[in-house]
């Protein structure tokens, strides 16, 4: 995973911050009904664009929440303009986040079978 600068950081959580507020204030109800959070903000090196990744609270309509999200991220990045003061406002790339997924996966790997006889011997040894 690429490193991010300092600065990238903090816009990224200032962006995260001010996106989850408007959309907990109910600015896009009658465009996103679905329940969802946002888990991070990653700008660009640029501050060109920046990635959203979020999680929503139905798995099942994970991939149906991000499509909506993009369709009206022009937007979400126009009333998003209004409320940070930032030379230019990223364009906004919503993405899935999958890492509780992953999390998710590695506990079922690490409570395996074959991971518990492995560390069985390693500590018999």
């Amino acid at each position: 995973m690429k490193k991010i600068s300092k600065r990238q950081y903090q816009i990224g959580e200032v962006l995260k911050r001010t996106l989850s507020n408007m959309f907990r204030e109910g600015l896009f109800e009658d465009k996103i009904s679905d329940l969802f959070s946002i888990t991070e903000v990653s700008p660009s090196p640029g501050y060109q664009s920046a990635w959203v990744f979020v999680s929503a609270m139905d798995s099942n309509k994970q991939e149906d929440v991000v499509k909506k999200l993009n369709e009206i991220a022009g937007e979400i990045r126009f009333m998003l303009a209004k409320k940070v003061d930032m030379r230019s406002t990223p364009a906004l790339i919503f993405k899935t986040d999958n890492s509780l997924d992953y999390a998710n996966r590695i506990e079922e790997l690490l409570n395996s079978d074959d991971v518990k006889k492995d560390l069985e011997k390693t500590t018999k040894d």
